[in-house]
């Protein structure tokens, strides 16, 4: 027998837990005592981390008071109000528990034998889901560890519906395929070509407006000129909710365009996808009802935490198509109606993702998010105004969604080292503890400050904070180079 019981009986949960619960406590509350990021750099972070491995144990309070000494203050927190650098929102405090309860339970939702209630909780957060984003509710899906993974699936999915061919049996034998999208769109959609064999150059970029969206007329000409040059046109991927700007392609036109030429149409709506419950969402946003598969992410704009990406897909069984192998090892007798997700997925051990969100949307209701994603698209165009109204600041792109593109524009400053200063003003933000945000690049390069709200934190004099102290460093910055 081990010299230490693994196992722990109820009174040791319940003073372990207690003790643990403080240190999630503090890892969630008194947002304004803190930074929304360290100060310390890499070295000092990995060595005061940094431990022996233990041959004997230490105590859960130790244990604690080690995390609340050195885990926490050297964190960096999507929590935090002032932070609005990416499109990664701070975990809501009941999704924290349903992650408990979820790692309590420790059920892999790859066959249903082994988890029968947590697949019928995915397959039921999935049809939740699909009514919230407008999907067809004969559609299928499944929980996937993110964005950038849904959409790989979505384009192995597309490839092996739409190619003419076998393509698990003979690979990629036929014609050349091509997959056309916005310059915009996120680098996931390019690794995609890669990882599945078609090569970064079938990922065909379309130019886009004065306000970032795909151009369909730039579209068709391409589709066009590629099936004159013996290239199979196999989709085209709308984005609901670009990284760099937050624009929402004409998803409603591209979906004709692709039955016009029966192309896949994929919506990446990871970002953007979920904002359609908001009344002052963009009316385009109702075009991914008319997907063959849309990606988006629970873990940014339903707030819950890592990791939680979903994958949706119009025609049952194409996922299996896919994915299934029927492994015999891993097979039963089957029951009527069971439904093993490992057989829709890339993944044979697949955790248990869907379980926090189901319990957060039942913790709040689906007004209460409503209401919340509003809040959002309201302090990004409050954030706008902001800038419009103050000296030597200007609006970047336009704010569509919830990201804000502006520069700082100091009298006498152009050229090389204004796009600098632009950088110059994100650092110091985060130096200063003011405010965590990022940069875009955008179109004639010019480089601009980015702040995304998917942050149910964020209140205006947040906004207020940011919007002062970019004005002030920028001037600050700009006399100091002098």
């Amino acid at each position: 027998m081990p010299d230490i019981d693994f196992d722990w009986d109820a009174d040791t949960w319940r003073r372990h837990a207690t003790r643990l619960l403080e240190t999630v406590i503090a890892a969630s509350t008194n947002w304004e005592a803190r930074r929304p990021s360290p100060l310390e750099g890499p070295g000092e972070v990995h060595e005061r981390v940094r431990r022996t491995a233990p041959i004997t144990p230490i105590t859960i309070d130790e244990l604690a008071s080690l995390i609340e000494r050195e885990v926490i203050p050297l964190s960096s927190y999507n929590g935090h109000p002032r932070w609005l650098a990416y499109i990664t929102a701070g975990g809501t405090p009941a999704g924290v528990l349903g992650e408990l309860i979820a790692a309590a339970l420790n059920q892999n939702t790859a066959l249903w034998r082994a988890s029968p209630a947590a697949t019928a909780i995915e397959l039921q957060t999935i049809e939740w889901i699909k009514d919230m984003t407008g999907f067809p509710a004969r559609g299928e899906g499944l929980f996937v560890s993110g964005g950038q993974l849904a959409n790989v699936v979505a384009h192995a999915v597309a490839r092996d519906a739409r190619a003419g061919w076998d393509v698990r049996a003979r690979g990629l034998a036929g014609r050349p395929l091509r997959i056309y999208a916005s310059e915009e769109i996120h680098y996931c959609h390019q690794q995609a070509a890669e990882l599945l064999g078609l090569g970064r150059e079938s990922v065909r970029l379309v130019p886009t407006d004065d306000r970032y969206r795909l151009q369909v007329d730039e579209l068709r000409r391409l589709i066009a000129a590629d099936r004159a040059a013996g290239f199979r046109p196999l989709s085209v991927v709308g984005t609901a909710g670009t990284v760099g700007t937050g624009a929402v392609d004409p998803l409603p036109e591209i979906a004709r365009i692709c039955r016009e030429e029966e192309l896949w149409f994929h919506v990446d709506g990871a970002y953007g996808a979920f904002a359609r419950l908001a009344p002052s969402a963009p009316d385009a946003l109702a075009g991914m009802g008319e997907a063959d598969s849309l990606a988006c992410d629970p873990h940014k704009w339903l707030y819950s935490p890592l990791d939680a990406g979903v994958i949706l897909v119009r025609e049952p069984g194409l996922l299996e198509g896919s994915f299934a192998f029927h492994a015999t090892y891993l097979q039963t007798r089957g029951e009527t109606g069971r439904v093993d997700l490992l057989e829709r997925s890339l993944e044979n051990s697949r955790p248990q993702r869907a379980f926090k969100v189901w319990f957060e949307l039942q913790a709040y209701g689906l007004n209460a998010y409503r209401q919340m994603i509003e809040r959002d698209l309201g302090l990004a165009r409050y954030l706008a105004e902001l800038v419009g109204a103050t000296p030597h600041l200007e609006l970047a792109a336009p704010t569509e969604l919830s990201v804000v593109c502006w520069r700082v524009v100091p009298p006498g400053v152009d050229g090389e080292r204004l796009e600098d200063l632009q950088l110059e003003v994100i650092a110091e933000l985060e130096r200063q503890g003011v405010g965590f945000i990022s940069n875009a690049r955008l179109k004639g390069g010019r480089t601009a400050l980015r702040a995304c709200f998917v942050n149910f934190r964020t209140r205006p004099e947040h906004v207020e904070q940011i919007v002062a102290a970019s004005a002030k460093l920028g001037e600050e910055l700009a006399a100091r180079a002098a």
